[in-house]
């Protein structure tokens, strides 16, 4: 009776109850850390969003999460570290597939994460260098293994030589400074000399700890000799740098004064129209000043300031003048994560904040909207419990309006009850009829939003609706007079559903 009683006392708070649960506007924030499609609460716990997730919906049975890597073969692929030093990997490469946990046998202390081609390299805290195959699916596979031959490693960047077939090219810098790269299918390594005091590397760029930025060929001619794969010159027009990046096909430079510098490729077209530009000679960018950090995101460059502010410029085009206007996207920002197509943002009061391409819900609002000119904010991280005890939920709660809103199958799924769904009608079904209880029915039509309580129509104020497949319905205030109550504990972002 108790069962039927809590169900009960759901249902017609969900549908019913005058007085409205919403979430609150209190921007303390647990996140400990964040990633552009991953965050690790205070607690250890690791929120996953994109694809089938289109909200931060929390992992169960992976607590005590230290570190994640991004983006390592697909989009939205991920690598997580525990407390144990264990390494997981989430692909994440379809909408319609749930979330898999891989365990990445043989890695221990993980520092980074890099894949090309049909490789997948993983670097340690010690320097060692491990190496596993990508499988035909573009997933990883399992144990990774010892690659010999380089050692002491700092960090790994990799990119395609052109010869004038693409061949698969590793950069390692080393502990010590100096530079190497691979000979052949990962079988031999050699030092890219004069290289030495390197303090960061970015595909074919490498930074000096002097601030000089130095660089060598990644495209040749069919009869290039040896010496010339591995000729080395300086970047004369940069001097002062401190900060390096690149992308496929173009480079940025952040000087001490805070500048920022271009050169590489812009673009015109699209699709198989598609047309790069190169400059090979750097750009002073005025438009933007007392940069703290820069992306490329889509075709676009992202600056993020040392007042916070986020500033966006277009590399469409067959050239980038150094005048080209950068536009006011976000203030009040202190750090940003980068997606291919999409940038995570954090706020001083540590709410996160999307902007970008949204196609597999990317940016965590709660739809699939194709893309967000404008920066939309994260849903927050809430954890739902029903007598103490955490709900997995298969997406994450939503807030629209004010309102929170919570998956109708993993709730009363928690309870015992049956739930149903016909796709061709749009008709959600909830059944409870155990021995001993009086039967509880709910139907929603998420067409119309006309709902039925044990056959009988209830009129709604904030209609149901449904996000990838998964039927959402409104939370309201449990009245205690009913058997149970809901709480919201907003200094946790935890709602908790409790009877008497």
């Amino acid at each position: 009776m108790k069962r039927r009683a809590l169900l009960l006392s759901i249902i017609t708070i969900l549908l019913i109850s005058p007085r409205v649960w919403a979430a609150g506007n209190d921007s303390t924030s647990h996140i400990r850390s964040y990633d552009s499609g991953s965050l690790i609460q205070s607690d250890g716990s690791l929120w996953l969003w994109g694809y089938n997730q289109s909200v931060p919906t929390r992992v169960e049975g992976k607590p005590n999460v230290i570190k994640t890597f991004s983006n390592i073969i697909n989009e939205g692929d991920l690598v997580f570290t525990l407390q144990d030093h264990s390494a997981w990997y989430v692909p994440r490469n379809n909408i319609s597939e749930s979330v898999k946990f891989v365990p990445l046998e043989g890695l221990q202390n993980l520092a980074a994460v890099s894949s090309l081609n049909d490789h997948v390299l993983a670097l340690t805290n010690e320097g060692s260098i491990f190496l596993a195959d990508q499988l035909d699916n573009r997933n990883i596979s399992s144990p990774f293994q010892t690659l010999s031959g380089i050692d002491e490693v700092a960090d790994i960047v990799s990119y395609y030589e052109e010869r004038p077939d693409y061949e698969e090219r590793w950069i390692f810098l080393k502990k010590d400074g100096s530079v190497w790269k691979n000979t052949t299918a990962l079988q031999g390594f050699e030092p890219i000399s004069p290289l030495k005091d390197i303090t960061a590397i970015a595909k074919n760029i490498a930074l000096k700890k002097d601030g000089t930025v130095w660089t060598w060929p990644k495209e040749f001619d069919k009869n290039a000799a040896p010496s010339e794969m591995l000729a080395v010159s300086q970047i004369h027009a940069l001097s002062g740098i401190k900060t390096i990046k690149a992308n496929r096909y173009s480079n940025l430079a952040i000087d001490q004064q805070g500048r920022l510098w271009f050169w590489g490729a812009t673009v015109t077209g699209a699709l198989d129209n598609t047309t790069y530009h190169n400059t090979n000679t750097p750009v002073l960018l005025k438009g933007v000043q007392n940069v703290k950090d820069a992306f490329f995101v889509e075709r676009s460059i992202l600056v993020l300031t040392t007042a916070g502010n986020v500033y966006v410029a277009s590399l469409d085009g067959e050239k980038l003048s150094s005048h080209v206007p950068f536009t006011l996207l976000a203030q009040n920002i202190q750090s940003i994560k980068a997606g291919p197509r999409h940038i995570i943002m954090q706020k001083a009061n540590g709410t996160l904040w999307g902007w970008g391409v949204n196609k597999h819900a990317q940016l965590g609002i709660g739809d699939y909207e194709f893309f967000y000119s404008t920066p939309v904010p994260v849903q927050k991280p809430i954890l739902v419990r029903l007598n103490s005890t955490p709900v997995p939920l298969s997406n994450g709660v939503i807030t629209r309006n004010g309102q929170a809103f919570i998956p109708l199958r993993s709730v009363f799924d928690k309870l015992g009850a049956e739930v149903t769904y016909d796709y061709i009608s749009k008709i959600a079904k909830m059944n409870q009829s155990k021995a001993g209880d009086h039967p509880v029915s709910l139907e929603i039509n998420f067409k119309t939003s006309q709902t039925k309580v044990n056959g009988k129509s209830v009129e709604l104020t904030n209609p149901p609706f449904m996000v990838n497949g998964i039927g959402y319905l409104p939370l309201r205030l449990i009245s205690e007079t009913l058997g149970a109550k809901v709480d919201w504990l907003q200094k946790e972002d935890t709602i908790v559903i409790t009877t008497k």
